[in-house]
């Protein structure tokens, strides 16, 4: 299935959640997506705050886990104009707005460099068995994941089982190494973008 039909049909599939099941669902990848975080140890996360008018997890209740374990986080600041993401601290103090795109970003950013992200928990509408993701469209992730010089663990976060296929993958599309579900926490084959220098 090409990406346009599989954003369609999963962004149906989350707004026909029963409200109940949608926060069963959310509650179980937070436990999982928190496993993960105890079994890498990482000191950085970088973590994106949920649009809730695209049905998205409550990611909060991860971030509070990696505040109340001295772990740094880290949120992404679109730039639309350039499809960049920038990296902004995020602490219990932090004043947010709310943009035109319904994202929750910081009032008065205070910038971060990449260098120290040991993880990313990022945002998707379906993955397939490989790692493969299907975002919303615009590539902002694909292109973070490509700018870091180190490895990274790059962790979607899924309330739907993987999809059969997704088709017409690119070289610019990289995987995620894990992705989680409410079900499982799935692991894919090791892939370090690093650029060759």
């Amino acid at each position: 299935m090409e990406k346009k039909s599989i954003r369609q049909s999963y962004l149906k599939k989350r707004e026909e959640l029963s409200n109940s099941k949608f926060k069963e669902n959310s509650e179980l990848i937070v436990k999982n997506t928190i496993t993960l975080i105890k079994k890498f140890s990482p000191k950085c996360v970088h973590c994106f705050l949920p649009i809730k008018t695209k049905y998205e997890i409550d990611t909060l209740l991860i971030i509070k886990h990696c505040w109340d374990n001295n772990i740094d986080v880290l949120i992404p600041v679109s730039d639309f104009k350039k499809g960049t993401i920038k990296s902004a601290e995020f602490n219990p103090n932090t004043k947010t707005i709310q943009t035109k795109n319904n994202i929750t970003e910081p009032f008065d950013p205070i910038w971060k460099k990449p260098n120290n992200i040991d993880l990313i928990i990022t945002p998707l509408l379906a993955f397939n068995v490989e790692g493969h993701r299907v975002g919303y469209g615009k590539g902002f992730y694909d292109r973070f994941f490509a700018s870091f010089n180190h490895d990274v663990k790059r962790i979607g976060v899924s309330l739907f089982k993987p999809c059969e296929n997704i088709e017409k993958i690119s070289n610019q599309d990289i995987p995620l190494t894990h992705c989680v579900t409410p079900e499982k926490i799935y692991s894919f084959k090791y892939f370090n973008p690093i650029k060759s220098k």
